[in-house]
């Protein structure tokens, strides 16, 4: 890969290991460094201004134009965006991005998930998680009884591996 799709699946794979770096340290402390916290939002806002402009000049940046791990780094800038209109229009182009092949359809679901909690809708793929009596749980999920189903569908594990992938990573 060489040009101006080197230098965006460069940029895209920077930002996440900044973001990585940076949410690890917020999550290790149970969100309470606000520095750090602070600091997850400038980088979340730089990236995400960052990445308007990459959608408005080239579309979803997908594996056919970023290669595969630039394109899940794209796809968790906007998913901590906190900017619902531009989500909303990344969740459509997702759609399109994933039925063609061009990202895998588990991103849809995290976004899905995002938007539909931002919107005090219940969660359909059971992706988010919040701490309840020490505990984190995934937040209310619509029709909890077929969310395997739907995981499964979008190539997600079944809710109870995750939930203990979560129990492990954020103790």
């Amino acid at each position: 890969m060489t040009g101006p799709r080197a230098a965006l699946r460069r940029d895209l794979l920077r930002i996440d290991r900044l973001d990585a770096s940076l949410r690890w340290r917020w999550a290790a402390s149970r969100f309470t460094d606000r520095a750090a916290g602070r600091a997850v939002d400038e980088l979340t806002a730089a990236a995400l201004a960052w990445l308007r402009d990459v959608v408005a000049e080239h579309g979803w940046p997908g594996r056919a134009l970023v290669g595969a791990r630039a394109a899940d780094a794209a796809a968790r800038v906007v998913q901590h965006a906190r900017d619902v209109t531009f989500q909303r229009r990344c969740l459509r182009l997702l759609r399109q991005a994933a039925a063609s092949g061009d990202v895998p359809w588990h991103h849809v679901a995290y976004l899905e998930d995002t938007l539909r909690i931002a919107a005090g809708r219940r969660q359909l793929y059971g992706t988010k998680f919040h701490r309840r009596d020490g505990a984190l749980v995934p937040l209310p999920i619509e029709r909890a009884a077929s969310v395997d189903r739907r995981r499964a569908a979008v190539g997600l594990p079944p809710l109870a591996v995750y939930a203990r992938q979560i129990q492990r990573t954020f103790r």
